[in-house]
């Protein structure tokens, strides 16, 4: 890269950048261009193309960091109508309940019933898929708590009065590998543990009951 060229983007053109980020794109772009003289005579020209460009170039970038947010209806704000239409949803009154909406029909769609993991955690916890306990949070109780998130939350539940060789860790990554990425599923065998935070599950227990 030519030392001029360089130079004239850090002093002169430099002025001219709206953002750290664009400067950073524009000098990016000036590396690119081959070894020689030849630059010094453009380099004035190519440092005002190379910040036009830089300026799309962060735009783009924060577009893509939004089109991250937006593809998951947990965080979607913009694409959330998108959404609604594709699933023949009517909007609530609230962003929360409307994304709550969302969820709650994506679920049912892909049919991740409690059935399914009964018959797949089975083995893994030695009871029967009949034995296992699928706790799920409702809509009443996300408002009696008052965090929307709960309706995302539910709790595998083997009773360790049942006899039978268990394994909870194999339990707990087949759930987190099997499960919706907007839900937290959790393996327990405790439902009476009592804690001043209703929401952490410290010590992997279902807390609050």
């Amino acid at each position: 890269m030519s030392l001029l060229l360089l130079s004239s983007l850090d002093d002169s053109s430099a002025a001219l950048v709206d953002s750290p980020q664009a400067l950073r794109y524009s000098r990016m772009l000036m590396s690119l261009l081959p070894p020689g003289k030849v630059w010094r005579y453009v380099g004035s020209t190519l440092s005002d193309l190379f910040l036009g460009c830089a300026d799309e170039l962060e735009r783009v970038e924060g577009r893509v960091d939004d089109l991250i947010e937006e593809s998951d209806p947990r965080t979607a704000t913009e694409l959330l109508p998108e959404f609604e239409r594709e699933l023949g949803l009517v909007a609530a009154a609230t962003i929360t309940e409307r994304r709550a909406n969302i969820v709650a029909r994506l679920i049912a769609r892909q049919r991740f019933r409690p059935v399914d993991f009964r018959t797949a955690l089975a083995g893994l916890l030695g009871q029967l898929p009949t034995d296992v306990v699928v706790i799920e949070r409702s809509r009443a109780y996300a408002i009696s708590v008052g965090d929307d998130r709960e309706i995302y939350r539910f709790f595998v539940y083997r009773n360790p009065a049942l006899p039978g060789t268990y394994f909870l860790a194999s339990a707990q990554a087949l759930v987190d590998k099997i499960k919706p990425s907007h839900t937290v599923g959790t393996v327990i065998e405790s439902i009476n543990f009592l804690a001043d935070d209703p929401f952490s599950l410290t010590d992997r227990d279902l807390l609050g009951i």
